[in-house]
């Protein structure tokens, strides 16, 4: 064989070798992507499958005594849908901000942010009427950022149990008495000027006493709050005959 053929086969097989180089870092290559791409799309997937779009509250609420609320976040805009279970009676629900400068109903579209369920009780038509009721909401149409809790804290009052009390003139006594579960617990009073709270400790017994410096018309409520920031709202109020009209 002459010298120039063998140099000739020599430049031949380096350029094979080159060329089946090429070809296998291009099909590793190919093989990367086409993984990354593959984790990209289950990644989607799974987010798509986490995505919390549907939550539910029920329980039971006195009428005209309680209000129940649920707190929980959206990502992005949506629009309220809301469904009331077959044993749900005499209840109603509004959404609202946390500082309540806004107020939302089904059908109407809800910015991404932070919101209250707001359940309530419609008031007695008749004597007949239960003073317990049941209720059981779903919310679907919105994106939550996470599952709302479902659960709300405990509230038992052993004292007072109605929602209005007359009290007659002369000194009187009121006791609250009862317990929670809730990691907060508070009492607000209502009178001559704004709100005042302070706290309780569970299990809790607090006296007021009304005398002739005391409003004809005060309310109270006691407030309970679990670890979400889901909370119960008991309230009562005292027709005082002896005190001071505003």
């Amino acid at each position: 064989m002459s010298k120039s053929r063998l140099v000739n086969y020599l430049l031949f097989g380096v350029l094979g070798l080159v060329l089946i180089w090429i070809i296998v870092l291009g099909s590793k290559e190919n093989n990367s992507t086409t993984g990354h791409i593959s984790a990209k799309q289950l990644n989607s997937e799974k987010v798509s499958k986490n995505k919390v779009t549907t939550a539910e509250f029920k329980g039971n609420i006195y009428r005209d005594l309680e209000t129940h609320y649920y707190v929980f976040s959206t990502t992005k805009k949506g629009k309220i849908d809301v469904t009331w279970g077959p044993d749900t009676t005499g209840s109603d629900f509004l959404i609202a901000n946390k500082d309540w400068s806004g107020m939302y109903y089904n059908g109407d579209v809800l910015p991404a942010g932070d919101y209250m369920f707001v359940v309530t009780s419609n008031p007695a038509e008749t004597p007949d009427d239960p003073a317990l009721l049941r209720y059981h909401f779903t919310i679907n149409g919105l994106t939550f950022k996470e599952a709302p809790d479902p659960t709300l804290p405990q509230l038992e009052i052993e004292s007072p149990q109605e929602l209005v009390t007359r009290l007659p003139a002369g000194e009187q006594v009121v006791t609250f008495k009862g317990s929670s579960d809730g990691v907060e617990l508070t009492l607000g009073t209502f009178g001559f000027e704004n709100e005042v709270v302070e706290p309780l400790t569970s299990p809790f017994e607090k006296t007021i006493t009304f005398n002739e410096a005391s409003p004809y018309s005060s309310s109270y409520r006691i407030s309970a709050t679990n670890q979400s920031g889901n909370m119960v709202n008991r309230y009562f109020e005292f027709i005082y005959e002896g005190g001071v009209m505003e």
